[in-house]
């Protein structure tokens, strides 16, 4: 192996790109003082790894290397030094017969590192060139006043070039950093005995919290569910009374529409009947006086018979007498049969009257009726109409009560009714929709996720849990729109579970929610089935293992 070639653009001096290619003899460099031949070798140990500025004759940055113009030229911005290695006898450690090593560096103190055009670390230069001698400090590499130091150094310094020399100190570097390695182990196993130690005795404490927070989320967890149901019932309830308190009422007013319908008709009977009445009294009257009048007729009839009878018994025997004696008997035949035909007259319009008096009774006692009944439906649809103003009220409340999140926890409502905080979107349970028949399984696989507020980032989630440090409200789960990660399964387990009987689907396609929250929904219920039954889950879970 040897360094075949040397190529360098802008470092120190050499300002436009240098190509030195090395021979397997011997290749000089000469040149005036102040050529730039020392830069040569900077530039190798530069390639090498070399940090300390001052050793390539800087004077405070890595940057000084870059060329920094002259009059006639300007500066550059990067500056770059690539060693090429002739490896044809596989001498390095690696497959290749050509090993290139660049090193770049920017302005702005960016330094790069490539092995055979590939970006690597520094310390994978420095790993493979260990074992080769080649090193920053390597004494393949003598610069000027080198040989005087190697001279006057101590036995132990010069004990360091021996070991290089013979190989051997790559193998105490690897003890030096396994010993560094080691110490530093035995600094971090301290370090862990003495949390253990602290820990040890926060452990009894925290076992009673944690006790303490599992019951209160498991009561916790079941009063909400008990308050929800409550809260459902009372709405189902409440809906149900609603819907039969309106059915009645609309009966009662249909009643009262067909009681007032009869009124109207027994009314105008009541009118007619009253009509007829006041018409038969009229002819009532007319038959009594003529009763008087035939009655009066009589009596006189009955004073000349009397007188007739008187003058007969004085044998009076006139015949215009005895003449108008018959003509009165004759008017008085007529007359009894007028009285007669008058009293059974009479006594008909006496029972059409006795008639017309009953029914007009039992009309009057039943629009009496009527009425009392229109009055008591009238006050039972008053009654009815406040009980449904009532359940409106109650309904309205509930209502009002489920939208202000009133079964929520005091820290999310504190959080969401927060008009300072940004980038608040709302819990993960108002932002879904599913059918009846999913809710209960999209309910449970939420469990507690239901109430994770969505906010925009992190940012939006900072600023959420510092309002809640500083006003104690306690603890609020945030979910960062653009941190949170989708979950699914994978296509050909889906195919599978298609084939399966009792396999409904999967929980974050049986919800509706905005594109938007698409990645918290799946990652929430992406990798979530949902199946008919246990028997079907305990089937499936068995195949799927």
């Amino acid at each position: 192996m040897y360094l075949k070639e040397i190529k360098t653009q802008g470092f120190k001096s050499f300002a436009d790109k240098i190509k030195i290619e090395l021979t397997n003899g011997i290749t000089g460099v000469v040149g005036p003082n102040g050529s730039g031949k020392s830069n040569v070798v900077d530039a190798v140990r530069w390639v090498l790894g070399e940090q300390s500025v001052k050793s390539l004759r800087g004077e405070g940055n890595m940057t000084d290397v870059i060329f920094s113009g002259s009059k006639s030229r300007n500066p550059l911005n990067v500056a770059s030094v690539t060693l090429v290695f002739d490896n044809s006898d596989k001498y390095l450690p690696i497959d290749f017969t050509e090993v290139s090593i660049k090193r770049r560096v920017y302005k702005d103190g960016t330094n790069e590192y490539y092995l055979n055009g590939e970006k690597c670390r520094l310390k994978d230069i420095t790993d493979i060139l260990l074992d080769s001698g080649i090193a920053k400090e390597s004494f393949n590499i003598i610069s000027q006043g080198k040989i005087e130091e190697i001279l006057s150094s101590k036995p132990n310094e010069r004990r360091i070039i021996f070991e290089e020399a013979a190989g051997v100190l790559k193998y105490k570097k690897r003890k030096e950093d396994a010993l560094r390695k080691l110490d530093k182990t035995h600094d971090n196993m301290n370090r862990v005995n003495d949390i253990i130690n602290e820990l040890s005795i926060q452990v009894e404490p925290l076992k009673e919290q944690k006790e303490k927070a599992l019951k209160y989320n498991s009561l916790n967890s079941e009063l909400e569910g008990i308050e929800i149901s409550l809260i459902t019932s009372d709405i189902t309830n409440i809906n149900y009374k609603y819907q039969e308190s309106k059915k009645r009422i609309d009966e009662l007013n249909n009643e009262i529409i067909e009681i007032l319908a009869n009124n109207n008709q027994n009314e105008a009977k009541i009118e007619e009947y009253k009509l007829k009445l006041s018409n038969i009294d009229a002819e009532i009257n007319n038959k009594q006086k003529e009763l008087v009048e035939l009655t009066s007729s009589v009596e006189k009839i009955n004073s000349e018979k009397n007188i007739i009878l008187e003058r007969k018994k004085y044998e009076v025997e006139d015949i215009k007498l005895h003449d108008n004696l018959i003509s009165l008997k004759e008017k008085k035949e007529e007359t009894k049969n007028s009285i007669s035909i008058l009293e059974i007259e009479l006594e008909n319009k006496n029972k059409e009257i006795d008639k017309i008096k009953s029914n007009l009774k039992d009309l009057t006692d039943k629009f009496n009726n009527n009425q009392k009944i229109k009055n008591d439906l009238q006050n039972d649809i008053t009654s009815k109409i406040r009980f449904e103003n009532s359940l409106n009220l109650k309904i309205q409340s509930l209502k009002e009560s489920i939208e202000n999140n009133s079964s929520l926890p005091f820290a999310v409502k504190s959080v969401l009714n927060n008009p300072k905080l940004r980038g608040i979107h709302n819990i993960l349970g108002k932002l879904i929709d599913t059918e009846e028949i999913y809710s209960k399984a999209i309910s449970t696989a939420l469990g507690a996720s239901s109430t994770n507020v969505i906010v925009d980032d992190e940012v939006s989630a900072k600023e959420a849990i510092s309002y809640l440090k500083e006003s104690n409200n306690g603890r609020v789960t945030f979910f960062p729109l653009n941190v949170i990660k989708p979950k699914g399964i994978e296509e050909d387990v889906i195919n599978d579970l298609n084939k399966e009987t009792g396999f409904i689907d999967i929980a974050s396609n049986l919800v509706k929610y905005d594109k938007t929250y698409h990645n918290i929904i799946t990652n929430q219920l992406g990798n979530v089935l949902v199946t008919e039954n246990i028997d079907s889950a305990n089937k499936i879970n068995k195949k799927l293992k």
